[in-house]
C-alpha cells in the first residue's frame, strides 16, 4: 500500500501535482522564461520517475511553488546551464 498525504494516497495525488507543475511550466514558457521552465520540467520529470512517496510529493509541491514565485515576480528566473560535453570514449594508448 502506498503512503498517503493528507488523506489522499500518493498514487492519486502525485499525478495531479505533476500536471499542476507542467501547467506552471507552460506558463513560464509562454512568458518567455524558457530556461526556468526547462529546469523545473527536468526536476519534475526526475521526481515523477522515482519512487512515489512523500518525498516526491514534497519535491513536486516545491517545484510548483518555485514556478509560481517566478511567475509572480517574487523570484528571478534562473538560466539553464548548457549541457556538459560528452566524455570521449576510453581509448587505450597504442604503444609502438
Amino acid at each position: 500500500m502506498l503512503p498517503s498525504v493528507e488523506g489522499i494516497s500518493v498514487a492519486h495525488g502525485l499525478p495531479e501535482l505533476y500536471r499542476l507543475v507542467l501547467e506552471r511550466v507552460a506558463s513560464l514558457e509562454h512568458t518567455g522564461r524558457r530556461d526556468e521552465a526547462l529546469l523545473i520540467r527536468r526536476a519534475a520529470i526526475d521526481a515523477y520517475s522515482r519512487a512515489w512517496n512523500d518525498a516526491a510529493v514534497r519535491r513536486m509541491e516545491a517545484l510548483r511553488a518555485r514556478a509560481e514565485r517566478v511567475l509572480d515576480g517574487i523570484e528571478r528566473p534562473r538560466e539553464a546551464r548548457p549541457p556538459r560535453p560528452a566524455r570521449p570514449a576510453f581509448r587505450p594508448s597504442r604503444s609502438a
